[in-house]
């Protein structure tokens, strides 16, 4: 009797082991989800709750593990794919949002500084931390985590559990996604530097007007002060921007794998 009651089936335990394996790659690999700070038992909790939730909600019809080793391997690299797939999709789009911090920061003369952020291990600038705290902030703000939750389990319903086409992922899906990533860091950087164009171009008149003044040592004070002006008055339009991107960024991850 017990063992009728515990026994599990094995095209049940088949389809968790896939559901699994996309679920843990794509928390390591996700921004925030798979940071060092983040306890390696509540990663491996959180992968395995949200693996229990999706099991009984799919719609195909549940399958064998196959008896080959060499397809099993297959199939789970496959899932594995998917999952650092999504995750590193997500993670991209944090980095283009704080690569137009780092053209910011260079222009206004903060990239000379640079300190070590100890989420990423890697050193920043002190505006470059800034935006990285406030695209953090967004995130949470707009429920971006839950969001993530939302695609990844959606992304079971655009590629079941063991019928990922890795080959949907051509060039004609991602080169938009690159290019979109490099609009989006052009179009947050965009108001600073073009008043930091505009702040080089008057001091430039002024050089020539007025001989006698040192630009440089004028012009690296005023170039700070107009940057924080023209970033304080954008910022309520750069939030909005930023949680826009955040909202349709999982709409786009999962259209590389829509049949």
């Amino acid at each position: 009797m017990l063992d009728q009651l515990f026994s599990i089936s094995p095209a049940w335990a088949s389809s968790f082991l896939m559901i699994l394996a996309r679920i843990s790659a794509a928390i390591v690999a996700l921004p925030l989800f798979g940071a060092r700070g983040v306890p390696a038992q509540a990663k491996i909790g959180l992968a395995v709750l949200l693996s229990l939730i999706v099991l009984p909600l799919q719609s195909t019809p549940v399958m064998l593990m196959p008896s080959s080793l060499l397809v099993v391997a297959s199939l789970i690299g496959s899932e594995v794919l998917v999952g650092v797939t999504i995750g590193i999709a997500v993670m991209l789009v944090f980095r283009a949002l704080e690569m137009g911090s780092t053209l910011v920061g260079v222009q206004m003369g903060f990239g000379i500084a640079a300190v070590l952020d100890p989420t990423s291990g890697e050193q920043i600038g002190t505006l470059d931390q800034f935006y990285r705290l406030l695209v953090t902030l967004v995130f949470f703000a707009v429920n971006g985590h839950l969001l993530v939750v939302q695609g990844l389990l959606q992304s079971f319903e655009v590629v079941p559990p063991g019928t990922a086409d890795l080959s949907l992922i051509a060039g004609e899906r991602v080169i938009p996604f690159f290019a979109a990533l490099f609009v989006i860091a052009v179009r947050i950087s965009l108001p600073v530097v073009g008043a930091l164009l505009l702040t080089d171009v008057a001091m430039a008149l002024v050089g020539r007007t007025v001989p006698q003044m040192n630009i440089l040592i004028v012009g690296f004070p005023l170039k700070i002060g107009v940057g924080l002006l023209v970033l304080v008055a954008g910022m309520p339009v750069l939030v909005a921007f930023i949680g826009s991107v955040f909202g349709r960024m999982l709409l786009d991850v999962n259209g590389f794998f829509a049949p």
